[in-house]
C-alpha cells in the first residue's frame, strides 16, 4: 500500500500478529472511542483526529465514540473530564477499545490511574504517536509558550495556562511514570510514528530537524523511543509524521494540502489495530 502505510522498521524476534476475526464479529465485540492531543479541540471545526476512521468504522457498523478532551488542559484535568465522557455513557455492556492520540495518551493514563473504577470498561488503549514520555519540544518551548502563545485566542477553545506544554516535559512524564506505573492495569499497544525524511511534511520540518540532532528516527513532535509505553504491545512503526498518522489533513484542508504528507491511509490503519489488538486479548484470556 505504498509508503504511508510501509511499517518501515522490522526487529529481530517479533511474533506473527494473532488471528484475525471478521469485522461484524469485532463490531458486535467492541466500542471503539478516539481521544485526541494537545490543541485539537481548538482546530476540531477544520480537521479532527481520525475523522476519516470514524466515518469508515461506522460504515462497517461498529459504534464509535469521540472523547473530546480540552486542547489547552492539563492532564489532570483532561483526565477529569474523561470521567465524565464515561459516566455519561450509556450501558452497553461491550468493553471499548479507545485510541489516545499525542498528548490524549497521558490524557487517558491520568484517567485511568485517578478513576480506576470508571476506567474497567477500556479493554484496551491504542497508543498512536502517543507523548509517553513528552518531547524535548516541551522542554525548549515551555517558556515561551507560557508568556505568549498559552492565552492566545484560538477558535474553539479556553486559553491555556502554560500547564498543557508543561505536562509534556520528559521529566514531568517520566516522574509520573515512576508514581503511577503500578496503576496502569489496562492492556496498551503502541503505534509509533517514524517517517523516513520523505514523508515528513513540511508543516513540521523545522521541529524534525531540531528532534534530528538528537535522534533522526522522530516523527516532527516526538522521538521514536518516547512514543512507547512501559511494558506495551508494539504494534508497529508506521512511516507517517506526527500529524498525519492521525490528522485528515489533506482531505479536510485541501488549500493547505501541499503542507502535509498526507497518504496516509488512516482507517485501513485503525482497522488492522483493532484486529491485532482483538487476537491478542483472546489469545492471552485463553491461556
Amino acid at each position: 500500500m505504498q509508503l504511508a502505510v510501509e511499517f518501515p522498521h522490522q526487529f529481530g524476534g517479533e511474533g506473527d500478529a494473532p488471528p484475525m476475526r471478521t469485522t461484524e464479529d469485532l463490531a458486535q465485540r467492541y466500542r471503539i472511542a478516539f481521544v485526541p492531543g494537545f490543541l485539537s479541540e481548538c482546530f476540531e471545526g477544520l480537521a479532527r483526529p481520525f475523522a476519516d476512521a470514524e466515518r469508515a468504522l461506522r460504515q462497517r457498523g461498529f459504534t464509535v465514540d469521540y472523547f473530546q478532551v480540552s486542547g489547552r488542559g492539563s492532564t489532570a484535568d483532561n483526565a477529569r473530564r474523561l470521567a465524565g465522557h464515561f459516566s455519561a455513557l450509556d450501558d452497553d455492556p461491550r468493553p471499548i477499545m479507545l485510541f489516545a492520540y499525542s498528548k490524549g495518551l497521558p490524557d487517558v493514563l491520568g484517567f485511568v490511574a485517578s478513576f480506576p473504577g470508571a476506567a474497567k470498561r477500556i479493554a484496551a488503549v491504542v497508543a498512536v504517536a502517543g507523548a509517553v514520555n513528552g518531547s524535548p519540544l516541551a522542554d525548549e518551548l515551555l517558556m515561551p509558550y507560557r508568556e505568549w502563545a498559552a492565552a492566545f485566542p484560538l477558535p474553539g477553545c479556553d486559553a491555556g495556562t502554560g500547564d498543557e506544554l508543561h505536562d509534556l516535559r520528559r521529566d514531568v512524564r517520566l516522574a509520573w511514570w515512576r508514581e503511577n506505573a503500578a496503576a496502569v492495569k489496562v492492556p496498551v499497544f503502541s503505534l509509533v510514528a517514524t517517517p523516513r525524511p520523505d514523508r515528513i511534511s513540511p508543516a513540521t520540518l523545522g521541529t524534525y530537524r531540531w528532534l534530528a540532532k538528537i535522534d533522526p528516527r522522530n516523527d516532527g513532535k516526538l522521538l521514536w523511543y518516547d512514543q512507547i509505553v512501559p511494558g506495551s504491545y508494539l504494534l508497529g512503526y508506521a512511516n507517517a509524521d506526527h500529524w498525519t498518522i492521525a490528522i485528515p489533513v489533506g482531505a479536510e484542508l485541501p488549500a493547505l494540502a501541499f503542507l502535509f504528507r498526507d497518504s496516509v491511509p488512516r482507517a485501513a490503519l485503525v482497522e488492522a489495530a483493532i484486529e491485532v489488538v482483538a487476537g491478542t486479548l483472546a489469545s492471552a484470556s485463553s491461556r
